[in-house]
This record gives C-alpha cells, structure tokens and sequence, in this order.
C-alpha cells in the first residue's frame, strides 16, 4: 500500500477525533488520549515487524464502558494507531525485511527445542488441514518469536469439570509466557466447553501473554486439547 494512501487513512481518523472531541467533556477526551498516548510512542519508537503486531492485538483489547461520543472517540484513536501500525509495517515491508515464515521454519522450531516429530504433523494439519478455525504461520511465529523455551504436550478433557482444567493447565503452564491451543471438538461440543479450555489458559498465562488456537470437529472423538507453551 503507498505511503501516501496509508498517511491518508492516519489523517482520517485523526480529523474523525478531533470531531468527536468537540462533542466530549473535555476531561474525558484528555483521558481518552492519555489511554492511547503510551501505545502510540511505543509505535512510534518500534521498528520490529512483530512487536507491532503484538501492539496492534493489544490496542484492540483496550475497552472501557462510556457514553456513545466517548465510545466513538476511544474506537477513532485505536482505528489511528491501527493505521499508523499499518503505516510502519508497509515500510518495514517495503525495507526488504524478511516476513516471510515457512513450514520449515516450524520444523526447524521443533527441532530446537526437542520436541517429538508426531508434534510436527499436529500443527501441519491444525495449519492446512480441514479444520473449523485454522492456525496461521504467522500467528504461530508471533507467539514462539524468541522463545528459549518451548514444550508440547496433549491431554483428553472430555470429562473434566472446570476446576479440574484449571489444575491442568496450571501444571503445565506454570512459568511459560505464550501458549497455541489446538482444540478438537465433536458435534456435542458447546461453545461453553471451549470457553473452559480458552479461559484456564488465560489465568495461567501472564497478563502480557499471547495466545493463539485451531479448532476442529471429528467424528467420534472427544474434548481434546493439544498445547504448546513457550517462554
């Protein structure tokens, strides 16, 4: 995307918040900006592809309960940091980094840290194969990039109550930082089921974490989780 373009779409949001400004006590609108002022020096100081996508997912968890100026006025200052994240990105881009993340980079992540090859052909498929909800490559790179750590391991919870996924997942997460779930589910499965997985992952994690998942129905099978946690 050019510049100009990408600079354009910056300008647009910013006119957008000066608008909804005039319409906002003014106290609130300083509290407003003073919520976005930090993700938008840290944009600006970055020049690491992946700490700006890590940026991008954490200006869009920024939510607070206000009136619907204010709302609009928040939503317009995470659209402008989006864009500026967009803006930096296109020039790292154009810069001839390299963006680029293969299968073999995954193997080769493998490989590092020790972990089975039957491993290997469980992300492969939760990536190309037939699922409800794939895992990307990118996805998986933002959450392993510069881990020192890394450990797999698979576990049946169909049967599980919460409390007993939540001393699961404290078990074998405690001291890692990100995790990728990939979660297989049959025609049974509710979405209050996955929500259990999704959740004890969360409180185990640090508040900074990362995750990312896959998600697919077999026949026959029951609540499965496959997790791979990294620090």
């Amino acid at each position: 995307m050019p510049k100009a373009i990408i600079r354009n779409r910056v300008g647009k949001y910013n006119k957008h918040i000066r608008r909804y400004k005039k319409r906002v006590n003014p106290k609130i609108a300083e509290d407003i900006a003073n919520i976005i002022k930090p993700y938008w020096e840290l944009i600006n100081k970055s020049s690491d592809y992946y700490k700006l996508r890590t940026l991008a997912i954490d200006v869009d968890r920024i939510n607070v309960r206000v009136k619907e100026d204010v709302q609009r006025l928040l939503e317009m200052f995470k659209h402008a940091a989006w864009a500026k994240i967009d803006e930096k990105i296109k020039r790292l881009h154009s810069a001839d980094r390299e963006l680029e993340y293969s299968i073999k980079n995954l193997r080769a992540f493998l490989e590092k840290h020790k972990i089975d090859k039957v491993y290997y052909s469980i992300l492969f498929n939760a990536i190309y194969g037939k699922m409800m909800i794939n895992l990307g490559l990118e996805d998986f790179k933002l959450i392993t990039n510069n881990a020192k750590k890394a450990k797999f391991y698979s576990a049946e919870i169909g049967n599980f109550g919460s409390d007993d996924i939540d001393k699961l997942m404290k078990a074998k997460l405690k001291g890692m930082k990100n995790a990728v779930l990939i979660i297989t589910g049959n025609k049974s499965t509710t979405l209050d089921d996955l929500s259990f997985i999704w959740d004890s992952v969360i409180k185990c994690l640090p508040r900074n974490g990362k995750t990312c998942f896959s998600y697919k129905i077999e026949e026959g099978s029951g609540l499965e989780v496959d997790v791979m946690a990294v620090k």
